[in-house]
């Protein structure tokens, strides 16, 4: 690395003013072993190898390499936490595409992330620097894009390697900045692919006929493995008919991408959806990383997470830029009404962000799952009675305390003062108490045995017990959580909390073993006969078959604790992941306790809905105080 030259500055300055902006020096690299001859980073920085530069033609277009890097800062992505957030959206697209995962989905979320920036970005700088030019000037970027592109356009259409991608970026740029076809890219579409795309889905089509047409064998062994493979056939013939392949149009696409970055540029986060609609097709032709790149040293913090997975317009549907139509995506949760249910799924979402922290990850994920569900969960109560109010007159009589005698109800009876006959007093009845809602106290025991789906896959009770816990932090209230499995598989802490940091981690904690309820803990933690007075709490089970032992099955000593804890507590709730039927169940709810099934995920938000609404409701005994 050496200090900018005197040529450098002026480049550097002259982009700084076509932005507007001001930034530390670029870094000045000599022989870098980066893929490209410039790149940006967060903090924001820029970098640049000169030599790199001369050797892929760009000599002399230094101002426009420095104002297209600043625009990753000021433009897209701006800023670390938005650069997760593109990333995301096109990890999203890519999963819907891509069923076999044929792609590496951090390498080419993060390809297309920038390509979508470079495309935004070096549109905006063809206008600022046309806006200061003569109408016949050429502006320097376009100038620049031409010399990059020379050596592609000298091989010739047939002689370059993964041209179809290319090959519409450049068409786009050519219908943006209204230059003539065959500028930046061949005047005709490549159209390799569709012959190799057309003899592979035929080579299937012939070798499942010819199985239907040699039959079966007769004996049972040879029978079973031939018709495996002839179903095997089919299921790759009909993932290669309905290939998104199948329906590339590069000229076509070319136009729909031009329009879609002239239109979003203002929202790349929202953007990147239809733009990748159109071009992930295009990467399961193949494509190189090559080009301007994002270069952050470390991992994304907890906050940067929680910030980019936590925008909801990474909950949104996934929409074609050409017909507007929701595409859902094959296992997905699919599109709820309120445009929720097609984030990227947990497993995936660790594997886009696969240097991060991945209990940060998995916190951040169920959050963002469980926010459009949480709303303040509070407890009615009532509030202590307010000072008595004014009743009816009565007759003041001579045995009465002269205190009470109400003056000015004496006089409008008349003139005359007679003792018990004219004189009035004023009674007084209590005042009602008036509602006041409380925090709540939620205990709640989620069963991390390896029954229960694990916290990176995705887990239903996870996300219900998010729900409920950031419900009850929002109303004020606080937060216990004991996650469990078999004897001695025990995590949480036994006091209360509003950290939602601590909450998160021990609804993650996984143990994965046998399934035992901790009794001897519950008995622990609720050693009173008598429900007390003051404290509100509420018992909340999230498991699947493991309830049973709640109840006390192989646990004899303990089988008397769930009623006993039942009667010192305001509400018992059992959430059973899938279906609980026969004679457990009867017995929980003769208990007093409340039994709720979640089948799934989508089912989640409206088990705890419905729970909520019962705490919400619940009214203890003895209220009104004061």
């Amino acid at each position: 690395m050496r200090a900018p030259t005197a040529a450098e500055r002026e480049a550097w300055e002259e982009a700084l003013d076509l932005w507007g902006v001001d930034l530390h020096d670029p870094v000045v690299h000599t022989r870098s072993k980066e893929r490209s001859f410039a790149w940006f980073g967060f903090p924001p920085e820029v970098n640049v190898d000169p030599g790199e530069l001369v050797r892929h033609g760009g000599e002399g277009h230094l101002t426009s390499v420095f104002a297209h890097e600043i625009g990753h800062h000021v433009l897209s992505p701006s800023t670390r936490v938005d650069s997760l957030k593109i990333r995301q959206q096109m990890a999203r697209v890519i999963d819907l595409y891509d069923r076999q995962h044929r792609l590496d989905l951090a390498a080419a979320s993060g390809f297309c992330a920038n390509l979508w920036s470079d495309m935004l970005i070096n549109d905006r700088v063809m206008q600022l620097q046309r806006a200061r030019l003569a109408p016949d000037d050429t502006p320097d970027i376009v100038q620049l894009t031409r010399a990059l592109a020379a050596p592609a356009l000298a091989k010739g259409l047939r002689g370059a390697d993964d041209n179809e991608l290319w090959w519409v970026v450049q068409r786009a740029y050519e219908l943006l900045w209204r230059l003539p076809e065959g500028t930046l890219a061949w005047p005709e579409a490549p159209t390799g692919w569709k012959a190799a795309y057309e003899r592979e889905i035929q080579r299937l089509r012939q070798q499942v006929k010819n199985q239907r047409r040699k039959g079966l064998p007769k004996e049972r062994a040879d029978r079973w493995r031939a018709q495996r493979e002839v179903q095997q056939r089919e299921r790759d013939l009909a993932d290669l008919e309905y290939d998104p392949r199948a329906g590339l149009d590069p000229a076509h696409d070319a136009t729909t991408v031009a329009d879609v970055v002239r239109t979003l540029a203002a929202d790349p986060v929202s953007g990147a959806v239809p733009w990748a609609m159109v071009m992930v097709p295009y990467l399961l032709l193949g494509f190189q990383d090559t080009g301007c790149h994002e270069e952050s040293p470390g991992a994304p913090t907890a906050a940067e997470l929680a910030g980019a997975i936590g925008d909801p317009r990474l909950q949104k549907p996934l929409v074609h830029p050409e017909d507007a139509e929701v595409v859902v995506a094959e296992g997905s949760a699919g599109a709820a009404d309120d445009g929720s249910g097609q984030a990227l799924g947990l497993a995936r979402t660790l594997e886009l962000l696969a240097g991060a922290d991945p209990n940060a990850v998995m916190a951040a994920w169920y959050e963002a799952e469980a926010r459009p569900h949480v709303a303040p969960l509070v407890q009615r109560g009532l509030a202590p009675a307010g000072p008595a109010i004014p009743g009816p007159l009565e007759e003041w009589g001579l045995g009465d305390d002269l205190a009470e005698l109400d003056w000015p109800a004496t006089l409008t009876t008349g003139a005359v003062f007679v003792p018990g006959v004219t004189t009035r007093r004023r009674t007084f009845i209590p005042d009602e108490p008036e509602p006041d809602d409380e925090p709540v106290l939620l205990d709640l025991y989620l069963d991390s045995s390896g029954s229960m789906t694990h916290p990176q896959r995705g887990s239903a009770a996870i996300v219900a017990g998010t729900i409920l816990s950031l419900s009850v932090l929002r109303g004020g209230g606080r937060v216990r959580v004991t996650s469990w499995s078999s004897a001695g598989q025990v995590a949480g802490e036994s006091t209360y909390t509003r950290d939602r940091v601590e909450i998160m981690r021990q609804l993650t904690t996984y143990f994965g073993g046998g399934t035992t309820f901790p009794l001897d803990l519950l008995r622990a933690r609720y050693p009173e006969s008598q429900r007390p007075a003051e404290g509100q709490r509420h018992l909340v089970v999230l498991s699947d078959a493991g309830l049973d032992t709640f109840l006390g099955r192989g646990q004899e000593e303990y089988a008397d604790v769930a009623a006993d804890v039942r009667r010192v507590i305001d509400t018992g709730s059992l959430m059973i992941i899938g279906h609980w039927r026969g004679q457990s169940r009867e017995q929980a709810e003769r208990l007093g306790y409340d039994v709720a099934e979640i089948p799934d995920v989508m089912q989640a938000p409206a088990a705890c809905a419905a729970l909520a609404a019962r705490i919400a409701a619940y009214t203890p005994e003895g209220a009104a105080r004061g």
